[in-house]
């Protein structure tokens, strides 16, 4: 309780303190997950500006949205943090560059075999394939530059156009029209000066020193440029002028034994579950407040204890939002809950991470008149954001109107054409297999003077997953449990994911999605919350599509408050 008033209080106090100039304080602990940690270095890396944490790990520093706070500390693994519109407190875990295990120290992740990597390739975009295996670019000590196929410009010709666009001044002999007779060279600078050595080329495995300028541009899945001779010697003196690596999509797709579907992640080998070890949905250790209206007699007492304390619980969102709750499950009482909701709209009007909290439970209450006003609200504090448009497509297709949606999603693609939006490697295609099955369940949609051709690339039909949730620091696991016991991970956290993190921030989206390619058998979804670098929870929001892009398509609705950290919990079964 005093937890809960401390920080609807701080809340308060730093929203006054915010400057009209969009600077503002914030204020945190950083600490290696178990004691604060002192002299931790916390910088604003775009105005310079350099704090350091105090006895008790704390700190406090100006920033504005958009920018960036990096975390170091000798021995730590330093930490890099965007501002985002409400950002006011960030208590930071820093964890150690190596961990300990049974009195043998290995660093994250070097102990990977070649068919644990070759699982992961699809999913890592760090992952190369190479004549001698599958190398994993972060722990290469060499430059390497790694470029995915989707961000080539599909108007190359071949790979010298790539090669010109990506390495200026490269060198090139013979003739382009000549596919047997192009040979290249990287700029002086990368190869002896009097005796230059042409690149050498693995495609696949295969190795030329003339460029394979056969190759079709849209087949490529990944291209990696290494100039440095030191990280050659497997290779020898062929690529002494230093070696480009092309991946090509005919041969890096893996499919299930006897089966059009990806390969399951979940089937590793030392992954089985164990019933027991996930434990049924959490409710969380209840405020004061909330424990007072449970015990209330009548719903007069309930409402006067409601009354009471929000003279003291005024400045916590979650007050409200547990209020409002309780008022709609336990007492069934919709015109406390349109007061209560009123209130939230009115105090929190600004606060979008409140809003999205709100909106959840009105979906997951069936109530999609009500949150599409409250996606509305969303949409006008945060335009920029990709999830925005979804989130407001989504709410018009909830109350039955497919042309708002889709109209809502096609100026979504042209912010894109326009390069208003940049395509996201995680969430614009999330965004078409939106449109595409909007567009297959409505083909009244499409103009009749027009054809459309929709289809997944992916042949997607089984159970589509979608995650989201309303606090963008929020950090947690989400494990997939197929028919067989055996499950994948899926870490959405700093320490282990943080080019997602990064990726979510940039663009502006809080979700994401799983397919179960033909499910057979029961699955479990279980869900392990580690916190949102604040002392509050997180809501999360789980939609289950049956039959997904199939006339037969159905979607279920999951809301949970996770507030219990480091706890498997069971979410959803399959």
């Amino acid at each position: 309780m005093k937890e809960s008033l401390f920080f609807g209080f701080t809340l308060f106090i730093v929203a006054l303190c915010t400057s009209q100039d969009g600077y503002r304080s914030i204020s945190g602990i950083v600490t290696d997950g178990k004691t604060p940690l002192m002299e931790v270095e916390v910088a604003n890396i775009n105005s310079a500006t350099k704090v350091k944490t105090d006895r008790q790990g704390r700190y406090q520093i100006r920033a504005q949205e958009g920018e960036t706070l990096a975390y170091n500390y000798n021995g730590k693994k330093a930490v890099e943090i965007d501002v985002e519109d409400v950002t006011t407190f960030l208590n930071v875990k820093l964890k150690d560059e190596v961990q300990e295990l049974s009195e043998v120290v290995v660093t994250k992740d070097y102990h990977k075999s070649q068919s644990d990597l070759s699982l992961e390739y699809h999913t890592n975009k760090d992952l190369i394939r190479t004549s001698y295996g599958i190398i994993d670019t972060r722990r290469f000590n060499y430059n390497i530059r790694v470029f995915q196929g989707k961000d080539l410009n599909p108007a190359s010709f071949d790979i010298i156009s790539i090669l010109r666009a990506k390495v200026p001044n490269i060198l090139i002999s013979g003739r382009i029209n000549d596919l047997n007779n192009v040979v290249a060279y990287f700029p002086r600078g990368y190869t002896s000066i009097n005796n230059p050595t042409p690149i050498l080329f693995d495609v696949d495995g295969n190795l030329m020193q003339t460029a394979p300028t056969y190759i079709d541009v849209l087949n490529i899945e990944r291209i990696a440029i290494i100039s440095s001779i030191g990280a050659l010697q497997r290779y020898g003196s062929l690529a002494a002028g230093g070696l480009v690596i092309i991946n090509t999509k005919m041969t890096n797709f893996s499919f299930e034994p006897e089966s059009n579907a990806p390969y399951d992640q979940a089937k590793l080998r030392t992954n089985f579950f164990v019933e027991g070890e996930a434990r049924p949905s959490l409710e969380e250790v209840a405020p004061n407040y909330l424990e007072n209206l449970r015990a209330s007699n009548s719903m007069e007492d309930a409402i006067a204890i409601y009354m009471e304390q929000s003279k003291r619980n005024s400045p916590s969102p979650f007050f409200y939002l547990d209020s409002r709750n309780f008022f709609a499950k336990n007492r069934q009482n919709p015109e406390m809950v349109e007061q209560i909701t009123r209130t939230i709209q009115w105090k929190f009007s600004d606060n979008p991470v409140v809003l999205k909290a709100l909106a959840y439970q009105m979906d997951d209450e069936g109530n999609f008149r009500t949150s599409l006003a409250v996606y509305k609200q969303i949409f006008i504090l945060r335009p920029e954001y990709q999830q925005s448009y979804r989130d407001l497509a989504n709410a018009y297709l909830n109350v039955g109107n497919a042309r708002r949606a889709a109209l809502l999603y096609a100026r979504y693609n042209y912010l894109l054409s326009e390069d208003l939006f940049q395509e996201s490697e995680n969430f614009t295609g999330i965004l078409k297999r939106d449109f595409d099955n909007l567009l297959a369940q409505n083909k009244e949609l499409i103009p009749k003077n027009r054809s459309a051709i929709i289809k997944d690339k992916e042949g997607f039909n089984g159970t589509r997953l979608f995650f989201e949730w309303n606090d963008s620091e929020a950090e947690f696991e989400l494990q997939f449990v197929n028919d067989q016991k055996q499950y994948y991970l899926f870490k959405h956290s700093l320490f282990d994911n943080e080019s997602l993190i990064k990726e979510e921030k940039k663009y502006g989206f809080s979700s994401q999605e799983h397919l179960i390619f033909d499910p057979e058998g029961e699955w479990q979804v279980n869900v392990k919350y580690l916190g949102n670098k604040s002392l509050t929870p997180t809501y999360l929001k789980v939609t289950i599509y049956s039959d997904f892009g199939l006339p037969s398509e159905q979607k279920e609705f999951k809301l949970f408050k996770l507030s219990a950290k480091n706890i498997n919990q069971k979410l959803a079964k399959i």
